[in-house]
């Protein structure tokens, strides 16, 4: 094993070698780029516009422009990389095989302030020419540590194969955030249980659960975890970094009371902080905000809030609970006592009212950024990973009218209306889990969602499925621009088995439409090639 380390480390070593040159020489090859592209050229006006949509202030003279260019663009594509590999397992900082490396040194160019500019997409497209330029210069560089990363897989398939221990172990460490290894001892009480219970793995982080752990003994179309959940459940309170770890707790027939004591860091001053909690129940506990039925919270000794029980007879299925803001309580570079207490019940309390106790709960402490309506939409829209590419979303439509089912689908009817304001569409949305390719007008959702006085409930208007994450349609509304430019009078658009729209006058302003557009795309490919 140690020797497995230390070409791990031979490898890693190297690979950092490489990335940190490349960043220094990054700032020179945007230098570069704008004097092949003649990026001096452009308008004043427009100077100003470029670098007010990266972020940057205004600059005086216009000798300031490329080194004002050169920062505020880097600064921006290092950014979209980022948020690019939030949903991986890379760490940006310490690649550990040469594929990663690649993929962290390299830049995105398909989010919408880059595509805004054609000039900012070709000069990103030039940044990672010259990159690719430097790669093939230390080709046998490269091939050194292909080899060593070879060597390194072969010893540890060997290890594996000499371990007859290894495949257990490593189906315990992947249900490692499951509730079973919450507590020592547990997993190796329960284990007998676990071999028959459903696994459920989560569609956002990807870990596995077991469905005897969270309760749930019936399929999950796309199941989300309880730490995804706690921490999306509200999208608009957009965590900014967990405080306390989020940790499973179980009250125990002689203790009714939690303890958390934590300390929160002065550099979240300033931020909202909330408390979150769900309980483990298998139904909509999981889901939703959820505190004991009977019982209280306390901050530094101070009573925050009183839970209360639903009456027997109360219409209600399940009591309206939300998140806790404790920002006012919170003492910063101190210690701080969370109390979560279930209040004991007799017999006579449980016949008039719904108590349940002895139940689990997941519960976690976050710094959030609290938007409003139109800085949500804005937040939204800026990250090109919440956009459907035209491409993506005519494959879905094709995929939905082709023949791989039971019966033959002739042609399929979009509705292009929203169904919360019956009115044509604006930003044509979907929840990333949704199946359907119906849309919803996205600010409308935002809107309507920011108007609920009571706890928000991001459900999709249509499917009812959970709605943390959102996807633009670029190919709809493609199709809701041309609508709008054009004054047609369509409700619905109607695609034939082939995918394709089956109104002439819509079909041929947007095969038009597209045409120019990958017309435009081929000429800026065309043109870097030749540089």
């Amino acid at each position: 094993m140690n020797q497995n380390n230390q070409l791990q480390d031979e490898i890693t070593k190297e690979l950092l070698t490489i990335k940190q040159d490349i960043e220094l020489k990054v700032p020179e090859f945007i230098r570069q780029g704008c004097l092949e592209l003649k990026v001096d050229q452009i308008s004043t006006q427009k100077k100003q516009d470029i670098i007010k949509c990266l972020g940057g202030i205004k600059y005086k003279q216009d000798k300031q422009f490329i080194p004002k260019l050169t920062e505020c663009l880097l600064s921006h594509l290092l950014r979209m990389k980022k948020c690019s590999l939030q949903s991986t397992n890379i760490n940006p900082t310490r690649p550990i095989y040469l594929g990663q490396l690649i993929t962290i040194t390299m830049f995105y160019y398909e989010d919408k302030i880059i595509k805004s500019y054609s000039i900012l997409e070709e000069l990103t497209k030039f940044i990672n020419k010259q990159i690719h330029i430097y790669y093939e210069g230390i080709r046998d560089r490269l091939k050194l540590i292909k080899d060593k990363e070879q060597q390194l897989l072969n010893q540890l398939r060997n290890s594996q194969s000499n371990n007859d221990k290894q495949n257990e172990t490593q189906q315990d460490v992947n249900f490692l955030k499951c509730y079973c290894h919450s507590q020592p001892g547990l997993y190796v009480q329960i284990k007998a249980k676990l071999n028959t219970s459903k696994v459920l793995q989560c569609k956002i982080c990807s870990q596995n659960f077991h469905g005897f752990c969270l309760q749930i003994n019936h399929d999950i179309q796309d199941f989300i975890c309880p730490y995804c959940t706690l921490v999306m459940l509200n999208p608009q309170n957009k965590v900014i970094d967990q405080i306390v770890q989020s940790t499973f707790q179980q009250f125990l027939q002689f203790k009714n009371e939690k303890h958390f004591l934590f300390n929160c860091p002065v550099k979240h001053k300033g931020s909202q902080i909330e408390i979150r909690c769900l309980r483990i129940d298998g139904k909509d506990g999981l889901n939703e905000i959820t505190w004991p039925d009977y019982g209280e919270l306390q901050m530094n000794g101070v009573k925050l809030a009183e839970f209360k029980p639903l009456s027997i007879n109360y219409s209600v299925k399940k009591r309206k609970d939300d998140s806790i803001n404790i920002t006012n309580h919170i003492k910063h570079n101190e210690q701080n006592r969370i109390t979560l207490i279930e209040y004991k019940s007799n017999e006579e309390l449980k016949k008039q009212f719904r108590i349940q106790h002895q139940c689990i709960y997941f519960i976690g402490i976050f710094s959030i950024n609290q938007l409003n309506a139109k800085e949500f939409l804005l937040d939204i829209k800026q990250y090109h990973k919440n956009y459907l590419s035209i491409e993506d979303s005519f494959k879905l439509f094709k995929q939905e009218c082709s023949t791989n089912k039971d019966v033959k689908i002739k042609s399929i009817k979009i509705s292009l209306l929203c169904p919360i304001t019956l009115q044509l569409i604006n930003i044509p949305a979907r929840g990333r889990f949704c199946n359907h390719l119906q849309c919803f007008d996205l600010e409308n959702f935002i809107t309507a969602i920011d108007d609920q006085r009571d706890k928000k409930i991001w459900k999709c208007p249509i499917c009812k499925l959970k709605c943390f994450k959102f996807l633009i349609d670029d190919y709809q509304q493609v199709i809701l621009e041309l609508i709008s430019e054009n004054s047609l009078s369509n409700k619905e658009v109607e695609f034939n088995e082939n995918g394709e729209i089956s109104d002439l006058v819509l079909r041929e302003l947007c095969n038009q439409r597209l045409k120019n557009q990958y017309q435009m795309n081929d000429r800026i490919k065309k043109q870097i090639k030749t540089d």
